[in-house]
């Protein structure tokens, strides 16, 4: 998996375009370039844009153990991620989401950008 991160310092947010397959592994290595930029910037919200990605390769218990990665790494509770996927990806991050609600965490998932950032800026 690549991808690209970049700051919207305008709305506070932290936007992660990626490509490509998602592994646990790349993954990971996004996750902790991402917190970098959370704890330089003070952000509070992250635009996670998976709609160029092909597939994913984590199993439901890798799905079942982000949030307590987040929690590991000191994610707050009041930290807010929008994810954008394509439609293949559908039920499976729907399943993401339901897990990181259930552990505290705001994250919705959308098939469009526009419907994310009007969530995250909301």
């Amino acid at each position: 998996m690549k991808w690209h991160i970049s700051n919207n310092t305008t709305d506070g947010i932290l936007v992660i375009k990626t490509e490509g397959v998602i592994d646990l592994v790349a993954a990971q290595t996004m996750r902790s370039e991402g917190l970098e930029q959370i704890k330089i910037h003070g952000y509070l919200r992250c635009l996670l844009d998976h709609s160029d990605a092909r597939e994913y390769t984590l199993s439901t218990l890798d799905i079942y153990s982000i949030p307590k990665q987040y929690a590991a790494l000191g994610i707050p509770h009041n930290f807010r991620m929008a994810l954008v996927v394509p439609e293949n990806l559908r039920e499976d991050l729907l399943f993401y989401e339901t897990v990181c609600r259930n552990n505290g965490y705001m994250v919705s998932v959308f098939f469009d950008q526009g419907s994310a950032l009007a969530w995250l800026k909301s």
